[in-house]
């Protein structure tokens, strides 16, 4: 479809308004609506000039702000009714590729995240692949009503009174109707009633599904309290994935806020329950041959490329960190004993590794994948899928061994077993990733720019800082009376 054809598809649909949507640096989405009746051929070719680049996030400064929006029309849809209250009105939704104001038009931006996991694609053909597919398992908490106390943000914070409650009506600590109530851990897989929230999830898998074309695999609670939901993408090619989770994650907030309630991919929201993480499946593949199959490995069936993939991940798992795991809150859900990987190291089917090799279907050539289960849903999909391409590809480049696969149970390991394993541990707090990922950034350097990297580490550090110097509840429960 050229330019010609979307102008005649939206006139076609009775579009109203067309949204196009970016993302900034740390993944929050951004959409600016044109009229339907303004948009020419003009936009579609040579982009919009609409953006201020200076009022994003991560972005340009006030003096050289000026950014093209290059829409993607591969990426039209409509969107479901939900997004407009009047659904009389009908919009659409396109994302933008990003571009340097200039001669030309042609410099695509360097901090641009959609540009940034383009140009990893690009390196599969060094290695003779041309795809790799990934599907995401998103896992959010949608809860009835989330309340900060006046004072929780800002300076003023420890001397106004500072914490939040949850209100959900399957929490324990409500009371109210026992037919609804999920103990701490208790979530996984109820059904109706306890399950308050399958309606929900089912709408939106509907919806992402009808209007965005979007295929789910599955859906279903999760194992925390209080409404933490899962949705599963039936896997697809790296930028079709990334604009579905960028996609599915909107909705889910959209549809959430119009029912009352409030949705959240902060990683862990309930103190002594589990957390939200985002499991990335993940094959390479050669026109439709998938390259990490290999039927005569009878324990894996894990081609040798495939492992020297694992040998990558594994290898820069600790700088990969800082993009999977992107918030303080983060490490909050990289601790032992809630189903979350603490320790660097691969198994076969085995949840308490880092990447496991799942086999529900042995002989199957298009099943066969890893899933790196580090990653929450706080982190930049477009970011997140280049990082791991990117180091991935580097164990291939430098056939780097992951080792043997760990069977055991490692979060019951001793530190001795461990140490025979050789199993190193993920950092503990955002300030160790970051730290880590100004160490170790070789493998991003092709695709990542350095301002890029500085940057992001840069706003990322004085995140932290911000969380290291705020007293909390906790301490000042803890700490008031010493």
């Amino acid at each position: 479809m050229n330019e010609h054809g979307i102008l005649e598809k939206i006139h076609d649909d009775k579009i109203d308004y067309v949204d196009f949507w970016f993302v900034d640096i740390f993944g929050e989405l951004h959409s600016v609506g044109i009229p339907a009746y303004s948009l020419n051929e003009e936009h579609f070719e040579n982009g919009l000039e609409k953006l201020d680049s200076s009022s994003i996030r991560g972005f340009k400064s006030v003096n050289n702000s000026d950014m093209l929006l290059v829409p993607d029309i591969s990426t039209y849809v409509i969107l479901p009714p939900v997004y407009d209250d009047d659904i009389q009105r009908k919009n659409a939704r396109i994302f933008v590729d990003l571009y340097e104001t200039g001669t030309d038009n042609k410099t695509r931006y360097n901090r641009d995240s959609r540009g940034i996991v383009s140009r990893a694609i690009e390196k599969l053909g060094n290695f003779g692949l041309t795809k790799a597919m990934w599907g995401p398992e998103l896992e959010f908490f949608i809860f009835d009503k989330v309340n900060l106390f006046p004072s929780s943000i800002g300076a003023m914070q420890s001397y106004g009174g500072s914490g939040y409650s949850i209100e959900s009506s399957e929490a324990p600590w409500k009371g109210g109707n026992v037919s609804t109530r999920i103990d701490l851990k208790g979530g996984y897989y109820p059904a109706q009633p306890r399950d308050t929230l399958e309606a929900i999830r089912k709408d939106i898998c509907d919806d992402v599904h009808q209007y965005f074309g979007i295929k789910v695999e599955a859906q279903h609670h999760e194992v925390a309290t209080s409404g933490q939901c899962e949705i599963n993408l039936l896997y697809d090619d790296t930028l079709v994935a990334a604009d579905a989770v960028v996609s599915v994650k909107n909705l889910v907030k959209v549809k959430a806020k119009k029912m009352g309630k409030v949705a959240t991919f902060m990683p862990k929201p309930i103190y002594g329950d589990n957390a939200s993480a985002m499991h990335m499946h993940q094959s390479l593949w050669s026109d439709d041959e998938n390259k990490m199959y290999d039927e005569n490995d009878k324990a894996t069936e894990l081609s040798q490329l495939g492992r020297y993939y694992i040998g990558g991940l594994l290898e820069h798992a600790s700088a990969l960190c800082a993009i999977s795991n992107p918030t303080t809150n983060s490490y909050k859900r990289l601790v032992p004993d809630f189903e979350a990987p603490v320790n660097i190291c691969w198994g076969v089917g085995n949840r308490s590794s880092a990447i496991r090799v799942p086999m529900y279907l042995r002989g199957s050539k298009k099943s066969k994948r890893i899933e790196y289960r580090v990653p929450d849903p706080t982190a930049n999909i477009y970011l997140l899928e280049a990082s791991l391409l990117l180091a991935g590809l580097d164990g291939i480049k430098n056939k780097i061994d992951p080792g043997d696969p760990v069977e055991e149970n490692i979060y019951k390991l001793t530190l001795e077993q461990k140490r025979a394993y050789k199993i190193k541990s993920l950092p503990t707090s955002l300030m160790d990733a970051l730290d880590s990922l100004c160490s170790d950034q070789g493998f991003l350097e092709d695709v990542f720019t350095r301002d890029f990297l500085d940057s992001y580490t840069e706003m990322k550090y004085s995140e932290y800082k911000a969380f290291a110097q705020t007293p909390t509840p906790w301490e000042v429960s803890m700490y008031v009376d010493i």
